[in-house]
C-alpha cells in the first residue's frame, strides 16, 4: 500500500449519515450565511473571492474522485461521479471568471455563476436529501461545494457585477446552452464506446431516463428534443428567481431609504 492510498484510509473517517435540517445541515447553512455576510462587509475584489472559492473547490473534488475510486483496498473508478455534474461546472466556470481578462466574456461567466449557479446551489443547500452520506469529509465537501455555488452567486449580485434583470440571465444561457452541449456530446461519445452504458451528465442523456424530479416523467411523455428544450427552459426561468428576489429587497431598501429621507 502506498502513501496516497494511506493517506485516503485515514481520511475515510465514518459519521451518522445527516439527516435534513438537523444539527450538521443547520450549521452548513449558518456558516454559508456567515460567509456571504462576512464578504459583503470586507467588500473583496470578486476575481479574487472566485479564484479561491474555486480553487478550494477543486481539491475537495479532487479528494472526493480518490475516495469514491479507492474502496476495499481496490481502485477502481466510479464513473457516475465524473465531475461534470450541473453542479460541478460552477467549480470550473469561477475559476474561469477569476482568471479571464476578456471582460465580454467575464460578463456571461459572472452571470452564469449569479443565476444558474446559484440557483442550483440554494436547492441543495435547502434540500440535500440525496447528497449526504455516512463519510465525514465527503459530507463536508458536498456543503462546502454548494455552500459556495451560494455564497459566490450571491456575492456577484450584492457586489453589483450583474444587473438585477432577465438580461443577466439570457447572458448566463451562453453558457448555460454550452455546458449542456458539452455533456450531452460526452453521453452520447459515452455510450457508443460502451464506458458505463453512457454517462448521464446533466441527467439529460438520450439514452437513460433522467431521475431529476418532475423531468422523470416529462422525459417518457415528449420526444427527445422536447424534453430537452424543456429541460433548457425551466431551469433558464428557475434562474431569474434569485434575481427577483434580490431586486425586490434590493426595492424594498430603496423605499426605506427614501422615507427616512423624507422624515
Amino acid at each position: 500500500m502506498n502513501l496516497l492510498e494511506k493517506i485516503i484510509i485515514f481520511l475515510q473517517f465514518r459519521m451518522t449519515e445527516p439527516k435534513i435540517y438537523e444539527w450538521f445541515h443547520i450549521m452548513c447553512l449558518i456558516i454559508t450565511i456567515l460567509i456571504i455576510v462576512f464578504l459583503w462587509y470586507k467588500k473583496y475584489n470578486s476575481k479574487k473571492v472566485l479564484l479561491v472559492f474555486s480553487i478550494i473547490m477543486l481539491i475537495f473534488e479532487l479528494y472526493k474522485q480518490l475516495s469514491f475510486s479507492f474502496t476495499d483496498n481496490t481502485w477502481h473508478y466510479q464513473w457516475y461521479i465524473f465531475p461534470f455534474q450541473f453542479c460541478s461546472v460552477p467549480m470550473y466556470v469561477a475559476l474561469i471568471a477569476a482568471l479571464t481578462k476578456n471582460k465580454k466574456s467575464e460578463k456571461s461567466l459572472y452571470s452564469f455563476l449569479a443565476t444558474y449557479g446559484l440557483i442550483a446551489g440554494i436547492a441543495v443547500m435547502l434540500y440535500p436529501v440525496t447528497v449526504f452520506v455516512e463519510e465525514t469529509l465527503i459530507n463536508i465537501q458536498t456543503m462546502v461545494h454548494h455552500g459556495f455555488m451560494v455564497v459566490m452567486g450571491s456575492y456577484l449580485i450584492i457586489n453589483k457585477d450583474v444587473e438585477l434583470s432577465f438580461k443577466t440571465v439570457l447572458q448566463g444561457l451562453k453558457i448555460f446552452i454550452v455546458l449542456v452541449a458539452i455533456a450531452l456530446i460526452t453521453n452520447i461519445v459515452t455510450y457508443y464506446l460502451g464506458i458505463d452504458n453512457g454517462l448521464e451528465l446533466f441527467y439529460i442523456s438520450p439514452f437513460h431516463t433522467s431521475i431529476l424530479p418532475v423531468f422523470s416523467i416529462i422525459y417518457d411523455k415528449v420526444p427527445y428534443i422536447v424534453f430537452l428544450l424543456l429541460y433548457i427552459v425551466s431551469f433558464s426561468i428557475g434562474s431569474y428567481i434569485p434575481l427577483l428576489i434580490f431586486q425586490m429587497i434590493d426595492n424594498l431598501k430603496g423605499k426605506y431609504n427614501c422615507k427616512r429621507g423624507e422624515l
